[in-house]
Formats: C-alpha cells, structure tokens, sequence
C-alpha cells in the first residue's frame, strides 16, 4: 500500500476531491492558489507564514506531495504530528484521543503517567507509550500507526488511529519513499 491508496481508505470522498484538487494546482503551478487554500498546512510542514516565502519556495523546489497527503490527514483531524524533539506530549495526545472519541480512562492514563516527548533518539519514550497504547486499542478493534519522515526536518511523527485490519495491512504492504512506519 502506498500513501496514495492510504488517503483513499481514510477521506471522505469530498475531502479525498479537496486533496486531489489542492495537489491539481501545485502540478498547474498555480502557487499562489495552493497556499491561499492550504495556509494552515504548509506551516505545518514548512513552518511558512506568508504568500511570499511560499513563492520563493517554489520557485527552487517542489512541495513534496506524500508530506502534503500526510498533512492532508492530520489538518482532517484523521491524524496528529508530532515533531521529533517535543518536550510534553500530554496536551497533544489527550486532545487528539479525546477528538477522536478515543479518550478511553486507561489511555489518558498513559499519557499522564509521565511526560511523553520525542528526541529522535533511543532515550525518548514517544515509542514505549504509543506501543502501550495500541495494546488498549486493540481491544476496541483500532490500532495506531506511526509513520516517520525526515523531509523537512529531522524527524517527524504523524500518529494515525484506524481499524486493525486496515492498520496491519498498511503494515505489511507498505510501499513509500519518505514514509516508514516507526510503528
């Protein structure tokens, strides 16, 4: 599975149309269009501010489309990012679980027993605590997924909650040139 059919088995139909239209103008060039539409997630991915930066962007490199799908997923509340050096997850992950109607008392639980952070190394304990919550997911039928990329910074999480069977095909066909799946 690539990050292609990903998006197709998690979106609406109307927003898979609005990803597909957005991704329309970025392969039209039309920049400026793209951004007025996608302002919210191209400062997630690039941390960009204004039409201009975003211009200038462009004009030396390509915005890269699985980052922007990933994106795509999170802004549609089917997902969350995480950046690889955070210090306190807690907020992050009780708003994403509580959102989506996942705030189970043994999850939260996880989550506040100690401050949860990423370093893009073997000391954090973003892992163990995701592993841990799959194991109480997994009882309710879903499953996380956490995929890494390293595209535009060191390193970066996007965590996504789906049906097990979905998550373990994902997990055993996996086919993507800047996403692996960390977990």
């Amino acid at each position: 599975m690539d990050y292609i059919n990903l998006t197709r088995q998690l979106l609406s139909k109307e927003e898979q149309n609005e990803m597909e239209s957005s991704i329309k103008l970025l392969e039209n060039e039309d920049y400026q269009g793209f951004y007025e539409k996608n302002k919210d997630i191209i400062w997630n991915i690039l941390f960009i501010e204004e039409l201009e930066e975003f211009l200038d962007f462009s004009g030396d490199n390509e915005l890269d489309r699985e980052c922007f799908s990933f994106a795509f997923l999170c802004a549609k509340k089917h997902g969350v990012q995480i950046g690889g050096y955070e210090d306190d997850l807690t907020d992050t992950l009780t708003t994403f679980f509580e959102k989506k109607g996942l705030g189970y008392p043994e999850i939260i639980e996880i989550i506040c027993r100690e401050t949860i952070y990423t370093d893009c190394s073997d000391f954090d304990n973003f892992k163990k605590s995701m592993e841990e919550i799959n194991q109480v997911l997994d009882v309710h039928g879903m499953k996380l997924v956490v995929f890494e990329d390293f595209i535009y910074c060191d390193c970066e999480y996007t965590v996504l909650v789906m049906d097990k069977s979905l998550a373990e095909c994902i997990s055993n066909s996996w086919e993507c040139d800047n996403f692996s799946i960390y977990l």
